[in-house]
This record gives C-alpha cells, sequence and structure tokens, in this order.
C-alpha cells in the first residue's frame, strides 16, 4: 500500500538529510586521476557515507575540467568553474566499486528518489535535473549499499590486500561529522591498512572534507605503501568550482 504524503514527510524529517551532491564527482575525478598515474593499476573503490551511491558512478559521467574532457557519453555532465593547472591524464579502470551507509537510500525506490529530491532547493532546477540522471544511472547499476556502520564495514573492507589492484578508501563531506572517537578509530583502520600495503596491493586515502578554512573543503590524498600525504586542491561544498594544485613531483 502507498503511504500517505503525511507518512512521507514525517519520515523525511525523521531521517537526516542527505544531498549526495553528484557535482562532487567533479572534485573528485582529479584524485582519481592522480591515483590512476601514480600506481596504473585498477581501482577498488570503497566509499564511506554513499547513501544512494551516485558518486560511486563517477566513471559514468562526463567531465569537462579546465580544457581537459574526460568520459564517457553521459547523461551526466559535470564542469565544475576549474582554477590551476590540468589535472593529470591516466586510463582509469574500475574493477570493483562498495559503498556503506547507516541509511542507504534505494535509486530505484520512488520512495527514496523523492526523499532525495526533497533535500534540495525547489528553484534549483538544475541540479534537480542532474539527480534524476545520476539516480537512473544508479539504478541501472544494480549496486546496493551497504547498511553498516563504517567502522565496521572498513574492518571487512581492509582486512586483506588486494594483489594488482589499487584499493581507494574515499569520502566527501561525510568524515567531518563522525564523532571523534569512531573517526580516531577509522583513522587507526586505515594507518594499519596502509602499514601492509605493498607495491602489489597498494592502498589510497582521497578526502575531500571540512578542514577549519573558509575556502571550502580541502582535497587530500595519501597513499601507501610510501605513506606520501599531500593536499591536491580544493573545492566548494557542492562542486560548483575545484581549485587544484595537483600532486608534488613530475
Amino acid at each position: 500500500m502507498r503511504r500517505c504524503a503525511a507518512t512521507r514527510r514525517s519520515s523525511s524529517v525523521a531521517a537526516p538529510p542527505q544531498t549526495n551532491e553528484v557535482r562532487r564527482s567533479g572534485a573528485l575525478l582529479p584524485g582519481f586521476l592522480t591515483i590512476g598515474r601514480l600506481f596504473g593499476k585498477p581501482l577498488m573503490l570503497s566509499e564511506v557515507g554513499a547513501s544512494a551511491g551516485l558518486n560511486l558512478q563517477w566513471d559514468r559521467y562526463a567531465y569537462r575540467l579546465g580544457d581537459v574532457s574526460w568520459g564517457p557519453a553521459s547523461n551526466v555532465a559535470l564542469a565544475p568553474d576549474w582554477k590551476g593547472p590540468p589535472p593529470p591524464r591516466a586510463d582509469l579502470e574500475v574493477s570493483e566499486r562498495a559503498g556503506c551507509d547507516l541509511n542507504p537510500l534505494d535509486p530505484s525506490s520512488a520512495d527514496d528518489r523523492e526523499r532525495l529530491a526533497a533535500y534540495i532547493w525547489a528553484d534549483q532546477a538544475d541540479r534537480l535535473e542532474r539527480t534524476r540522471k545520476a539516480l537512473e544511472i544508479a539504478a541501472g547499476s544494480g549496486l546496493t549499499i551497504d547498511r553498516v556502520d563504517a567502522i565496521h564495514w572498513l574492518v571487512e573492507r581492509l582486512s586483506r590486500p588486494h594483489l594488482g589492484l589499487v584499493h581507494v578508501v574515499y569520502h566527501s563531506v561525510v568524515w567531518q561529522y563522525f564523532p571523534q572517537e569512531l573517526k580516531a578509530r577509522g583513522e587507526a583502520l586505515i594507518a594499519q591498512a596502509g602499514a601492509r600495503a605493498t607495491s602489489d596491493a597498494p592502498l589510497a586515502r582521497l578526502q575531500m572534507e571540512a578542514d577549519g578554512k573558509p575556502d571550502g573543503a580541502a582535497l587530500t590524498l595519501q597513499v601507501w605503501p610510501s605513506g606520501e600525504h599531500h593536499e591536491i586542491g580544493r573545492a566548494d561544498f557542492h562542486g560548483r568550482w575545484v581549485q587544484w594544485k595537483g600532486w608534488p613531483g613530475p
């Protein structure tokens, strides 16, 4: 039986907002390109706080980053305002993708699509349309987001190396909302996995998170086995602009 509108509104209010902003993929992509350039291996993706999984579908969108185009022909086209040098060029292959969320949304569910649209301002027609198209891509992929606590999920995802792949743990505007204790446990888990990483089974952590500075979110990347860590750029929290620095070195 279809729930009444009042019931749906009550359910939406009871749940925390999940913007799952698709344009953040435009800020994350140059990070993935950097990882591809550094390692030259297929990517195993693990997204923390994936919501409906829209930013797990990033390789199925079309991009314009400054003068650089990337991606397949797609109904979702992302072109953030770009400042800085061009992003690196790299061939990217996604071998596996998975995500977790305490309250994942199902892109094939009419109620969940309605819920996600309700968190977008009604006058932002372009954002509503972009989200609708991204939901169609996510629904068509058949990917299911795991309903589980991030720390328990990371324990499993980081339990063993994956030879021939670079395992990428990433998150955008999520980690900053975790309680300090959970963040500390998550940091320790990732560091322990990094200590076990090898050149045949490297690990990368890509973040787009607030760092207390006024100019948007920090784009940071750490890779193992070296443990090297850099801020590679900054981005608007909704992905409207990217100030790119890039990974140091040739």
